[in-house]
């Protein structure tokens, strides 16, 4: 099988007759990895293609070696794939988990296997594996501002040391130095190497005098270009303002587009990116660049502007893409030329560069990390730090985000305690506050005429108020109001201004027999209108209100029910008509 990198144009051929297991199985193997190698696939890359043909490789050799034998993959069974597990247990568990996840890419979906080896394959559990596996966690803030002002710290420098070769070199050529100095010596050495990329060499190609009192061959390239390592600060303070990934953002161009015309400072830039884990029909993105820090000092502004950083990583790199003929946003010069890199221009980044910046700044490996020392530069936590800082999708969706980013944080799984805590203590509290209408049942009814005084003080109310209420004197639309002028949406003493279908909601509330009919009839007409209303505004406005009467029937037995819908009447339902359109409102 012949793979082709996408990104350095390499081609690997993978051979697969050599495994040692029956023809079959090694056909249906290489049908599995070329699957997975397609143009139409999110592999675009050796290391990625590598990775699936050891898996196939290795699962290869666990069928050849397990009791069970295997001559088609119908044969595969669950305890060849648990064989495939415990093989690598003396392993760490992320490279288990590596592997596991390859197989089931492999064999994810394969008619040929059969469900119970499916089900074996879903059921192969790794420690660490899954959801939270993406990062142990993000940085803290301590741990986030120290890699950020190391990274900050060589942005500067980068800048700095750069721009003041290039105005050495305007007044150089511009004649404005003073003859036989050593900055004329520096300024005629630059600019030859800003002209053809070259240093002036002795026969042994070490530099000339001259070069070496400027500092030597190094010294004096390195001041019109970046270096590997200002290359990976850049790459690391764009991945902490955008929360890219930092393979996409190396791979920038030198191109952008401005909405604006770059007529003014402040603004975006649009740059075409390429992310090929979002598969073929995704993978090409724009990305937006913004400006929007305001005030302050200039260090503060630029710093925390990823428009500002990628303006400045564009214009030190120009020399270096010029004399290169690089088209690649992070282009620069390597320290020093070497067998093994033949050009000394270096147009591509990897995260071996970020290993170097982080080891040169003494920032400990994984292996060699402790507790409250400094911390590890991973550019995958760096990106998750980022995204949960920003809380807003990047390059992938909201779910993704949700629920393989901030999920497994333990300071956003204890936010999200909170928030669901405070919503269910206000949700109580409504409870509480919306307590249903008391229904003053037909037996209540015959102790007040039996007993007026024993009926109001079950009731809590004055004997003057139970009888307004008996006779309908005190009737509202859908109940009684046992004091109009104690209303919780008015001042004490004035009249009651609320909808009537608010006093479904206040403790002045009480249900009677007589009104059954006219409720019985608002629960039709409210049925009726859901089909007919946006489904928020039926959850918001109205179903509240059918639940409320609902609650008020409940009190009332089937026969009393049936009674009372034999008897709703045209009147009932214009009053609920108008009701629900507003007209006893007051306006």
């Amino acid at each position: 099988m012949l793979f082709l990198d996408e990104t350095s144009g390499r081609s690997t051929l993978f051979e697969f007759t050599d495994l040692p297991v029956a023809e079959p199985i090694r056909r249906w193997l290489a049908g599995r990895v070329a699957r997975q190698v397609t143009t139409r696939s999110t592999v675009k890359r050796l290391p990625t293609a590598r990775s699936l043909v050891d898996t196939a490789r290795h699962f290869a050799v666990v069928l050849s070696e397990h009791p069970v034998p295997v001559r088609q993959p119908e044969d595969v069974v669950a305890e060849h794939l648990l064989a495939f597990r415990r093989r690598y247990e003396h392993l760490k568990p992320r490279t288990v988990s590596g592997y596991v996840e390859n197989l089931r890419r492999l064999l994810r979906d394969d008619e040929r296997l059969s469900p119970q080896a499916r089900a074996g394959l879903a059921a192969i559990r790794v420690r660490g594996m899954g959801r939270g596996d993406i990062s142990k966690r993000g940085y803290t803030e301590a741990e986030w501002q120290e890699i950020l002002t190391a990274v900050r710290h060589d942005v500067r420098a980068a800048r700095d040391r750069i721009h003041a070769a290039r105005r050495l070199l305007v007044r150089y050529r511009a004649g404005e130095l003073p003859a036989g100095s050593e900055d004329v010596t520096l300024g005629r050495l630059l600019d030859g190497f800003e002209r053809t990329g070259q240093l002036p060499r002795r026969v042994d190609t070490n530099g000339t005098p001259d070069v070496q009192r400027c500092g030597g061959l190094v010294k004096v390239a390195g001041m019109l270009c970046p270096s590997p390592d200002e290359l990976a600060a850049f790459a690391l303070l764009l991945v902490a303002l955008t929360g890219q990934n930092y393979g996409t953002i190396v791979t920038w161009p030198a191109a952008h587009f401005r909405p604006d015309g770059g007529l003014t400072d402040e603004g975006l830039a649009l740059v075409e990116a390429c992310k090929p884990r979002r598969g073929p029909d995704r993978e090409h993105m724009v990305i937006a660049l913004e400006d929007l820090i305001t005030g302050g000092d200039r260090e503060h502004r630029w710093s925390r502007s990823p428009l500002r950083v990628y303006r400045m990583l564009l214009d030190l790199g120009d020399t270096a893409r010029r004399l290169s003929n690089s088209q690649g946003l992070f282009t620069g010069r390597i320290a020093k030329k070497t067998v093994h890199t033949p050009s000394p221009w270096i147009t591509t980044l990897t995260s071996q560069h970020v290993q170097r910046w982080a080891a040169a700044r003494s920032f400990p490996t994984a292996t060699l990390a402790v507790p409250a020392g400094k911390p590890v530069v991973s550019v995958r936590t760096l990106r998750l730090t980022a995204i949960e800082r920003r809380r807003r999708p990047v390059a992938h969706t909201a779910t993704t985000m949700r629920d393989t980013y901030l999920m497994p944080h333990p300071t956003v799984q204890a936010e999200s305690h909170a928030v669901v805590a405070a919503a269910l203590d206000d949700e109580v509290s409504k409870a509480r506050d919306h307590a249903r209408v008391p229904v003053f049942t037909q037996n209540f009814l015959d102790l007040a005429r039996r007993d007026p005084q024993a009926a109001a003080s079950q009731a809590d109310m004055s004997m003057r108020q139970l009888a307004g209420l008996i006779e309908g004197g005190r009737d509202t639309v859908l109940a009684s109001c046992q004091d109009h002028r104690a209303s919780p949406y008015d001042p004490p003493g004035a009249a009651c201004s609320a909808s009537f279908l608010a006093c479904l909601d206040c403790a002045n509330a009480r249900a009677l027999p007589h009104q059954l009919p006219i409720q019985l009839a608002a629960i039709d007409a409210l049925e009726q209108m859901r089909p007919h209303l946006p489904p928020a505004l039926w959850a918001r406005r109205y179903a509240p209100r059918l639940g409320q009467l609902r609650d008020i029937t409940a009190g009332f037995q089937p026969a009393e029910i049936d009674h009372a819908r034999a008897r709703i009447t045209d009147g009932h339902r214009q009053r609920i008509s108008d009701l629900l359109e507003g007209q006893w409102d007051l306006h």
